[in-house]
């Protein structure tokens, strides 16, 4: 029942203020997390243009982030600067990427203990505040500043009609209290930055490829990276869906094999990191929220390492989806998870495809029009369930070369140039990222065998018309793989 408590005795006790604005610094940003939440509220300002600074000095290091927006006045400084300032649960216009009224202080508080927002509207004068922790940790007062440290941080923002600049200093949890000539602070403070560059050109990079907003580094434009490779030969879009009454679009796509790419095409898809990067990525207005997670649906493997579905979500659904305040974290609604499963598994499918076909090619000799396929390599299991690779036999250019006499250099040549290449590299790790446990260690203690026993003397007697004494040879010999494993071989040589 509802229960009427204007009549019960109320006490208000609002958060002590050094110990509420220290945990305000422990919500899980890093620097390119953080960065981008404050780019989100340029965005969110309808800006065209956003300029990052920074500069690497020791403990007086700063980043500026600074936007061609809409500006605040100054009661709207005031309110962007105040804790939870907006409700989450309020409607949000569609181009705004914000929710909870905390991202421009949890993401900058995480990386700086002073925080000061310098904004212009058209036509108005700059005005600025600042929240400086040490003075608050100080006083125990929730004491916002009208104080800026160095004017010359906001020159750009001086040219511009209207804008607003973010500046961060006191940068304790990546700077400390470094030395500036301490090289190799100052070296991870650069190479965060670099780590920024490729995190805001990808999150942000439908903003850059349809330039609603140009992004620029130290004076270098940001370029967009499409981590679905729409432009690329190869490539598929093998589902295209729209879920949950169609609010939410779902594109399937599964990447070109990497030997259809350049090496410079190579570098710039990354394809070192395909393993980590395959999964489900989640855009809200266009703003990329996560990416290269399977959401606990799927685990990831190295044979669906090209398989990535695109899901678009409006802001409307951020209480469904449950996004998080530094959005990086969602899960898809219960709705629409069946869905998401069916279209992952077809988009798995379709991936490991492209690995299972090259697996099993071969390699004809250039003599050769037409025969029926068969793989010169062949896998099976042995009663243990340990798969065994061995050269299938009954291929027709092995058993020709089987059935003659003797061979010529050149055919030898030939046929081990086929053998080495169409080594089933890619089923094998396709075979081991599925069954792992097929893949153990080669068993040492095999028997040795009649075939081995004539090999090892063929070569021995070999060896020995070619001059060598009996220890010379059987020395090389067992420096030879597989007789290394068997020394009972020496009791054969005569």
């Amino acid at each position: 029942m509802d229960i009427d408590y204007k009549n019960i005795s109320q006490e208000e006790t609002p958060p002590e203020a050094s110990a509420m604005i220290n945990t305000f610094r422990a919500f899980g940003y890093n620097l390119r997390t953080a960065i981008a939440d404050i780019i989100d509220n340029s965005i969110s300002a309808k800006a065209e243009n956003i300029w990052i600074e920074y500069k690497w000095d020791g403990a007086d290091s700063w980043v500026t982030i600074t936007d061609d927006g809409l500006g605040m006045n100054l009661g709207e400084l005031k309110l962007a600067m105040t804790p939870g300032s907006r409700d989450p649960k309020d409607d949000r216009e569609e181009h705004d990427l914000g929710r909870f009224g905390l991202g421009l202080k949890t993401s900058s508080f995480s990386q700086c203990k002073r925080l000061t927002v310098v904004s212009k509207s058209d036509g108005y004068k700059i005005i600025n505040r600042c929240w400086d922790l040490d003075y608050v940790n100080k006083t125990k007062k929730w004491s916002l500043l009208d104080y800026i440290s160095d004017k010359s941080l906001v020159n750009k923002l001086e040219e511009l009609s209207s804008g607003t600049t973010v500046i961060w200093e006191k940068m304790d949890r990546l700077v400390g209290n470094a030395n500036k000539n301490n090289e190799a602070a100052m070296n991870v403070f650069l190479d965060e930055f670099a780590a920024v560059e490729d995190h805001l050109s990808l999150v942000f990079h439908r903003y850059l490829e349809q330039k609603k907003v140009a992004i620029y580094l130290n004076g270098n434009k940001l370029e967009p990276w499409d981590p679905f490779m729409k432009q690329s030969d190869g490539g598929q879009l093998v589902a295209n869906e729209s879920l949950d009454k169609g609010q939410v679009s779902v594109k399937c796509y599964v990447l070109p094999h990497i030997s259809k790419l350049t090496i410079e095409e190579r570098k710039k898809a990354k394809t070192e990191d395909w393993y980590k990067l395959q999964g489900f990525y989640i855009y809200r207005q266009n703003r990329l929220l996560l990416h290269g997670d399977w959401l606990g649906l799927f685990s990831k493997n190295e044979h669906f390492k090209n398989a990535r579905i695109l899901i678009d979500i409006p802001n409307k659904l951020d209480h469904d989806w449950k996004i998080d305040i530094k959005k990086a974290t969602a899960t898809p609604s219960f709705t629409i998870r069946k869905d998401l499963v069916r279209l992952g598994k077809l988009t798995r499918s379709r991936a490991g495809s492209i690995h299972k076909f090259r697996g099993n090619q071969i390699m004809l000799d250039d003599t050769i029009s037409s025969f029926d396929f068969q793989s010169v390599w062949k896998a099976r299991k042995t009663r243990e369930e340990v798969r065994h690779y061995y050269i299938n036999r009954d291929h027709s250019i092995i058993k020709n070369l089987l059935e003659k006499e003797s061979i010529s250099t050149k055919e030898m040549k030939s046929v081990l140039k086929i053998i080495g290449e169409t080594i089933p590299v890619e089923s094998i790790i396709q075979f081991h990222s599925e069954e792992p446990q097929c893949h153990e260690l080669r068993d040492t203690n095999n028997e040795l065998d009649q075939g081995t026993i004539e090999v090892a003397s063929l070569m021995y007697e070999s060896l020995k018309s070619q001059g060598l004494n009996n220890q010379t040879a059987l020395k090389q010999i067992f420096n030879i793989e597989p007789f290394n494993q068997f020394p009972e071989l020496e009791q054969y040589f005569s």
